[in-house]
């Protein structure tokens, strides 16, 4: 499988106008996660809280995701709940921009992790944003708080003149810019949606080949240009749609499903049978034996789950190696058979792994099986094989099958 992960912005991206998440997209986001093993990574300029409720959604603790909230400001794993990276601003500056927003008569608010501090917390900007964040509105800032993010609010005329004001006396300090008409963000400089997105494929052995990112607005520009697939939604600005791979369908038409249909589901051709047909001969097998399902088959790519149960862990109860061999092989098998032309045959020759990490009983894996010779006579299969609870790399295998004439 090309695409390993994908990132997208929540807001006039994923959700429609009316900041609902259509069934389309819902459906479309859990199938990858639970078929194909990507990982899901939500991202928003808004706060950690204003994301969860989507996360629970999504599923995005059972499959693994994460939240990418405050503009890169802060990183969270789904699964564990934990913040794995954070920053903060300093509270000297904050006092500083606090003064700014009383003299321009605006309305600052300080973003805490589970409050929003506002120096004019009347304002109905003010209490709008914090509605729309799912935070406590909350008068006065303690020195203690650690702010992850500040915001000036105001009417659009004056948030443009704050914006030039603000680059000019804090460009070397802050990352600056406006996420909407009436919205200036302000955040450590070394704050960025690309930073925390890179930071996160590192630390999950993932290539920028293998992302997906999908977005609407400016701020997302980085992150659509870092992708091995940058993606913008058909109601993006014009500049953000010239910077993209692929432009899919508006929020208003679940356009992250169309992406998804499009890019991922229907990413191989089609062969002339279906994962049923391929499920249906596999009982009273050595497959069916060891639990064995076909998710998806296609030209040259194949993919397959296999639990980590009493019929296929060591007596220490974890996964036994030759039980991953065995799915390898499968997997080739099948993919092969789709190759094979009428009169044909294939025939596993010689299978080779390497075990690169354990997985504990409860587990399933998945293998994905991918062709990398298809000559007359021989096929070369590359098949990875990856814990669906960790994302983990378990298992990497090479097989190769000969194919015969059918006598």
């Amino acid at each position: 499988m090309k695409y390993k992960i994908i990132v997208v912005d929540v807001f006039n991206t994923l959700l429609n106008g009316k900041c609902e998440l259509t069934e389309e997209n819902r459906n479309a986001l859990i199938a990858i996660q639970r078929d194909l093993g990507i990982r899901v990574v939500l991202t928003s300029g808004r706060a950690t809280a204003a994301l969860k409720p989507l996360a629970e959604e999504l599923s995005l603790s059972e499959y693994s995701g994460y939240l990418i909230p405050y503009h890169g400001g802060q990183v969270v794993n789904c699964r564990s709940g934990k913040t794995i990276a954070s920053h903060r601003m300093a509270s000297s500056l904050v006092d500083q921009l606090e003064a700014r927003a009383l003299a321009e008569g605006v309305t600052l608010l300080s973003f805490c992790k589970d409050s929003i501090y506002a120096t004019a917390p009347a304002d109905p900007l003010a209490i709008q944003e914090a509605e729309i964040c799912c935070q406590p509105l909350v008068p006065k800032r303690p020195t203690s708080a650690d702010v992850i993010k500040c915001s000036f609010v105001g009417t659009t005329e004056k948030i443009a003149e704050m914006e030039v004001v603000m680059r000019r006396d804090y460009g070397d300090r802050l990352n600056i810019f406006r996420s909407s008409e009436t919205l200036l963000e302000c955040l450590p400089v070394e704050v960025q949606k690309i930073q925390a997105i890179s930071d996160l494929l590192d630390k999950l052995d993932f290539s920028r080949d293998e992302l997906i990112s999908v977005g609407d607005s400016y701020c997302d520009v980085e992150m659509i240009q870092l992708a091995g697939l940058g993606v913008a939604v058909a109601n993006a600005r014009e500049a953000v749609k010239a910077c993209a791979d692929y432009i899919t369908t508006s929020n208003e038409e679940s356009g992250v499903a169309h992406l998804i249909e499009k890019h991922i589901l229907n990413e191989y051709e089609e062969v002339p049978f279906s994962v049923e047909d391929v499920n249906s001969i596999v009982p009273g097998t050595l497959m069916d034996s060891l639990g064995i399902r076909c998710t998806k088959i296609a030209s040259g790519y194949v993919e397959a789950t296999m639990p980590v149960d009493i019929r296929t862990r060591q007596p220490m109860g974890i996964l036994h190696g030759g039980a991953s061999l065995a799915l390898a092989e499968t997997l080739a098998g099948f993919g092969s058979v789709a190759l094979c032309k009428p009169g044909e045959i294939q025939v596993g020759l010689q299978v080779s792994g390497n075990h690169v990490s354990s997985a504990l009983e409860g587990d399933i894996l998945r293998g994905e099986a991918t062709i990398m010779h298809q000559g007359r006579s021989t096929h070369v299969w590359s098949i990875n094989i990856y814990s669906t609870k960790s994302g983990k790399l378990i298992c990497t295998c090479r097989v190769l099958n000969t194919i015969l004439k059918q006598r």
